[in-house]
């Protein structure tokens, strides 16, 4: 039965209401990264720490963010149960009492959020008895003297035996655990020289930070080539370019690419649910400190040939809204967009990595609101992540970020996969346990495959999951029910839910329920006044099922 009202205070809210919401992006990835340090302390008993990594889950929810990206190697040492190297220095070199990585991924999961296990590859410091380094001091990279490293030792990426032992070790954890994703750092050959640096303690070797270096340290490396360790005792200057390939330059490039080719290969076989991405220098291939030319890193191949999932640069060079836009796209050809276009088009994320403890250091931590809004102009920039949580936490930024500029929960934007299904819809219920709680339960459509159940609220009869707004996001395989508290008892609010797969596909929306006997209109017409001389005033024809 057609209904005929005039009543222009509903129109404007509708209006109102509908426009902030299709202003509103509901797909972001947000993440900081997480050291050792930061989630686990030695000295420490295994309920504090555990609490820690509580806290940190928790801070992430408060800030609406939706991913954690955890370190869990680190110099060749583990902060998980491995079968290949010891723990590590932060957890004392033995069991800390629990598992740091699976209860990481039990909270994570349990606040919405998703795990990514952060691994550095081929920086090997440590020379603790079980680690790389001490085991197989054959493998540390050279000079072109032959002298190997004595310290910020890395393992050469050349050598066959190394890349198949990392993704052994790297495997373990994708088979082991239920992680998202896994997050290569030192995914490259290292920046130091035979005159670059006297021996240093251990714990400065842990410390030291990848994805930006000093200008003293860049001009030791354009200044000494000949002492970079770039070769290995199979790969020897002396011996020449290897076969197969026209200058060392090309064969660095290709020994990594090798690698990362081989483990997403691994990983699709086993777990392809598992997103591949690497933390890649900020600079692709220009000026200075930059991966493709420095220390032969090849980002862009590999998010451009699907290789990598997702590409996070570290972009820790800029502190300006407009340095950040300048780098993505305004400053080509010294620019990411002209080198990662196939990858756009493919759909895989490219996200963006503000270093705020650069931010912090120079006093412009002011700047973060405004550095991600200048980002977000950029429409193939799937979201951020930051360096690192210990700058946020300092800075009391996580309830901050979370009313601000990370207002409304966000989904991850989905990845393209051969193995990927849309999964049916689920079924919502209500129950209105009085005027302004609602208690809402999700029954997914299948229980066989854990993957993401997602609630919507909405005033707008034409919301959708592309604009509505997420009220929960909950990792699980069965029945879920969250509590909604509403603040105004006098609007009729509509609730719907999807359901992902691991990919973050999502379903067609459920069923609707709504907070009102009366529900609300689900067809409408608006007949204006102006410029229409012949009508008085505004109506609104519209449709109750």
């Amino acid at each position: 039965m057609m209904n005929l009202i005039t009543i222009l205070f509903f129109i404007l809210q509708l209006s109102i209401v509908s426009i902030g919401l299709a202003e509103q992006a509901n797909n972001e990835f947000r993440a900081t990264w997480v050291i050792t340090w930061e989630h686990i302390d030695q000295y420490k008993n295994p309920g504090q720490n555990m609490e820690k990594i509580r806290k940190i889950m928790s801070d992430h929810k408060a800030a609406n963010m939706n991913a954690v990206i955890f370190q869990v190697r680190q110099s060749g040492t583990a902060y998980y149960q491995s079968s290949y190297e010891p723990w590590g220095y932060y957890a004392g070199y033995q069991y800390p009492g629990y598992d740091p990585l699976e209860y990481a991924i039990e909270e994570a999961h349990k606040h919405g959020l998703e795990l990514h296990a952060w691994f550095n590859v081929f920086q090997t410091s440590s020379t603790y008895p079980g680690t790389p380094a001490a085991e197989h001091p054959e493998w540390i990279c050279r000079d072109q003297n032959g002298i190997p490293m004595t310290s910020y030792r890395s393992v050469s990426p050349g050598l066959e035996e190394v890349k198949n032992y990392t993704i052994n070790v790297a495997m373990e954890i994708v088979r082991n655990y239920d992680i998202d994703g896994l997050h290569l750092d030192y995914i490259r050959w290292n920046e130091h020289t035979n005159t670059g640096r006297e021996a240093v303690e251990p714990i400065m070797e842990l410390q030291r930070r990848d994805g930006l270096i000093s200008s003293e340290e860049l001009q030791n490396l354009n200044n000494n080539p000949s002492g970079r360790y770039l070769y290995d005792y199979n790969h020897r200057f002396s011996s020449g370019i290897p076969e197969g390939f026209d200058s060392w330059e090309n064969w660095w490039r290709w020994s990594v690419t090798t690698f990362v080719e081989t483990l997403h290969d691994s990983i699709q076989s086993v777990k392809p649910q598992v997103r591949l991405s690497a933390a890649v220098l900020g600079k692709y291939n220009w000026s200075g400190w930059q991966g493709y030319g420095t220390v032969f890193q090849d980002g862009a191949k590999w998010y451009n040939e699907g290789s990598i999932d997702h590409i996070m640069p570290m972009s820790y060079h800029w502190t300006t809204a407009s340095g950040f836009t300048g780098m993505l796209e305004d400053n080509c050809p010294q620019c990411w967009r002209i080198f990662v276009e196939p990858g756009l088009e493919s759909g895989r994320s490219f996200t963006v990595g503000p270093g705020s403890y650069i931010l912090d250091e120079n006093n412009v931590w002011y700047r973060h609101p405004d550095i991600v809004a200048n980002i977000r102009s950029i429409n193939w920039v799937k979201g951020f992540q930051f360096f690192s949580y210990r700058s946020w936490d300092e800075n009391n930024y996580f309830n901050t970020a979370g009313q601000s500029f990370f207002q409304g929960k966000t989904k991850v934007h989905p990845t393209p996969n051969i193995f990927s299904i849309r999964p049916n819809k689920p079924l919502l219920a209500i129950n209105a346990v009085d005027s302004v709680t609602m208690e809402l339960t999700v029954y997914p459509s299948t229980t066989n495959e854990s993957g993401w159940l997602i609630i919507y609220r909405s005033m707008d009869p034409m919301a959708t999951p592309d604009i509505g707004e997420i009220i929960s996001i909950q990792y699980k395989s069965e029945d879920i029910t969250y509590t909604d508290y509403l603040s105004d008892t006098d609007l009729v609010y509509q609730y719907f839910a999807t359901q992902t797969d691991r990919f973050w596909n999502e379903s067609e929306s459920s069923n609707r329920v709504y907070t009102s006997s009366g529900p609300m209109p689900d067809k409408y017409k608006i007949a204006q006044n102006y410029p229409n001389p012949f009508n008085g005033m505004t109506t609104i024809p519209f449709a109750i099922p």
